[in-house]
């Protein structure tokens, strides 16, 4: 992969201390982070800062993350921008639904950091 250094990453996530620890786990990575607390956040730092790749949470209050995929893949400068939804929703159904939506990839909690970094990794790596 070429340097980590070169993506921006958005780390969609309601509860702080996940959202935390994710931006910090990436920033040690190499990575330069973005966080949002809520869909509506999300969208407005996604097109301002047109991140390379988006971790977006699916359970928030308000706009799930299902519909934020919905809206994101609405917006030209976002269409194709890589999302794996991370939830802890891990039915098959919802699953099926977040790909068709257009996620690249969908994780379950509990999650391994370094799984998180290593399907961000093939994803960068095949753009």
């Amino acid at each position: 992969m070429s340097s980590a250094a070169a993506y921006t990453i958005l780390v969609v996530e309601d509860e702080q201390d996940i959202r935390t620890m994710l931006a910090e786990h990436l920033e040690d990575e190499g990575y330069t982070t973005l966080t949002a607390s809520n869909g509506q956040e999300a969208l407005a730092v996604a097109q301002r800062a047109r991140p390379d790749l988006i971790l977006l949470d699916v359970m928030m209050p308000g706009m799930n993350g299902f519909d934020v995929c919905n809206v994101l893949r609405d917006l030209p400068h976002t269409r194709a921008t890589p999302i794996i939804f991370l939830t802890a929703v891990a039915d098959t159904a919802r699953k099926t639904m977040g790909m068709r939506l257009g996620a690249t990839d969908y994780l379950t909690k509990p999650y391994k950091l370094r799984e998180v970094t290593a399907r961000i990794e093939g994803i960068l790596q095949s753009r």
